[in-house]
């Protein structure tokens, strides 16, 4: 794939690269996806590899280019829709915490992008659709970045 993700297994990889499909997943609630979907989400890929660098750049290049069986491996892949982003939260631990921001954000905007396609005149999100997002950017936090944000662990007085 490229040297960010060197010394990561082939399923690693794929998981990684399934990402944003299991953002779609969740987003639609569905396993399968219409051509209106799937043309969404490959204009929202394309974006989200020319806004990203890097890390970002490097799955979103390689999810493009498995584009003709991206969707075929997911379903193979079988895993439940949080299963897998709690996967790909644990592989986002292993990238430097600028490549782990790069690929989340990344993964996030496919998912923004593909939410506007699907809201009212594709100009704003439905309200079902923001929380999922919302949801999908906390499941993809690490343990480490949630505990950082956590009040609970703030040295000021509650």
């Amino acid at each position: 794939m490229s040297q960010w993700f060197e010394g990561w297994s082939e399923a690693d990889v794929a998981t990684l690269r399934l990402g944003p499909v299991w953002v779609l997943s969740a987003l639609t609630g569905r396993t399968v996806f219409d051509d209106d979907e799937r043309g969404a989400f490959w204009d929202a890929v394309t974006d989200a590899a020319l806004r990203s660098s890097g890390a970002g750049r490097a799955v979103f290049e390689t999810a493009a280019s498995e584009r003709r069986w991206i969707f075929d491996e997911f379903a193979l892949d079988g895993r439940p829709i949080v299963s897998g982003l709690l996967a790909v939260t644990r592989l986002l631990e292993r990238l430097s915490a600028e490549a782990r921001d790069d690929v989340r954000l990344g993964i996030v905007r496919v998912g923004a992008a593909v939410a506007l396609a699907r809201g009212p005149f594709g100009r704003r999100m439905t309200t079902e659709d923001e929380q999922t997002l919302i949801l999908v950017d906390e499941l993809l936090r690490t343990s480490t970045e949630t505990a950082e944000d956590n009040p609970m662990n703030s040295p000021a007085a509650i």
